[in-house]
């Protein structure tokens, strides 16, 4: 997903209007794979050095949508210890937007450290919950107003094409057991379509800030006199979905992703 994001009780009180009404646009199925490297550090104890790749996948299926990412980074510290750490996640969509499974796997220095899987469900507009099969018995409410990945890529799109400057939403994937977010979207005007570029980045695009908060921790934090995110993410968005130029700022340091290889991804045939 900032310091130019609205106040939490602005961003919950759109999460029950606006954002369930924009229609569905459409997205170009993609493997992405981008190198990562670091963009930026903050105090004398943050990350010094950044290397590592990211893989991320979305694939339409003939019952929704189906995404992949898949990274590995190593990061130097400015004490002189190393960090490695891999994760893969992957999940899928209905194509009515109301269910979602999910799993995730994570290592730290070669050590396993997450194994985060289960499903979710939303009833339109109420909300819904996640219910984990690992962690076992764990269950979470998403509230009102709450879209799973593609859902809410494609309504952002929508905010996009329609000229928003502004787009929030609940979010949740299940690649957390911290709960559900909601995320603030600044959207840039339009920059027009480069006919040189190649045939997925032809089209119109948005730079775009997206600024991520978890529900809950967001409120007591404006009741402590802060309303930072847990993260930003900062890209160039096209409007069929695809993204570059992406930097994660997680506050302390930010890391820059390069789009490498770009392919579409054949649409299935359903019968």
């Amino acid at each position: 997903m900032s310091r130019i994001a609205p106040s939490a009780a602005l961003a919950l009180l759109l999460l029950s209007g606006a954002a369930q009404a924009a229609p569905a646009a459409a997205l170009q199925p993609h493997r992405a794979v981008y190198s990562l490297t670091l963009d930026m550090t903050r105090g004398q104890r943050s990350v010094i050095s950044i290397e590592g790749q990211m893989e991320y996948r979305w694939a339409a299926a003939c019952d929704g949508s189906s995404f992949e990412q898949n990274y590995q980074v190593a990061m130097v510290y400015a004490s002189g210890d190393t960090l490695t750490r891999k994760t893969r996640y992957a999940g899928w969509e209905s194509a009515d937007g109301h269910e979602l499974t999910y799993n995730l796997s994570s290592s730290t220095n070669g050590e396993d450290k997450e194994d985060i899987r289960g499903t979710a469900r939303l009833d339109g507009a109420a909300g819904g919950d996640a219910v984990f099969k690992s962690p076992a018995d764990l269950k979470q409410a998403l509230p009102a107003g709450s879209l799973f990945p593609t859902t809410h890529m494609q309504q952002l799109v929508e905010a996009m094409r329609q000229g928003r400057p502004m787009f929030t939403a609940g979010f949740f994937d299940g690649s957390s057991t911290d709960g559900p977010q909601y995320v603030s979207v600044a959207v840039g005007r339009a920059q027009p379509g480069d006919p040189s570029a190649d045939a997925l980045r032809q089209g119109p695009s948005h730079s775009i800030v997206m600024a991520f908060f978890t529900v809950g921790k967001a409120e007591k934090d404006k009741e402590a006199g802060a309303e930072l995110p847990e993260y930003e993410l900062r890209q160039r968005l096209f409007e069929n979905g695809i993204a570059d130029r992406i930097v994660i700022d997680y506050g302390d340091f930010a890391m820059a992703a390069k789009l490498d290889t770009l392919e579409p991804i054949a649409a299935p045939r359903c019968d």
